[in-house]
This record gives structure tokens, sequence and C-alpha cells, in this order.
């Protein structure tokens, strides 16, 4: 199986901090288990990957290194912008 990176913007007014709290709030409703900080971490659950923060740029680089064949890549970078977003 490939690997998936995409980018999500971070939306104006927010601090990566907002975003990432959002996110562990939403990834365990979502059942996914979400580590790291500010800058770096993982994630596990139907997905397995990693994501980046690049703060002059605004952007959280997620990266998805593992998933179940039969979920198509659109349902995971969905499920993922959602917790992310």
């Amino acid at each position: 199986m490939d690997s998936k990176t995409f980018e999500i913007p971070v939306a104006e007014g927010r601090s990566t901090e907002e975003i990432l709290a959002s996110a562990r709030d939403a990834a365990r409703g979502a059942g996914i288990a979400l580590s790291g900080d500010e800058t770096a971490g993982r994630f596990e659950g139907t997905a397995t990957g990693n994501y980046t923060v690049d703060e002059p740029a605004r952007i959280i680089r997620v990266e998805v290194t593992a998933k179940p064949g039969f979920v198509p890549w659109g349902l995971v970078e969905g499920a993922l912008r959602k917790v992310f977003g």
C-alpha cells in the first residue's frame, strides 16, 4: 500500500494550538488515537500516520502510512480533514 500526504490550511484567526486541541477532541469522538503536540504527532485508528505543522506557512501536513485496502482514500482524507480542519 502506498502512503498519501495532503495539506490542510490553518484558518486565519485560529492558532495551531486551538486547532490541535479541537483535533484531539474530534479524533477521540471518531475513535482515532491522536498523540503529539503543536509541531508534530501521530494518529491511529482505521488509518495510521503522522502530522507535522508548518507554522510559518500555516499548514498541517498529514501523511497516511497505512489504511485498510477496502477503505477508499477519499473517505480517509475526508475524515482526517474533519479532525484537523
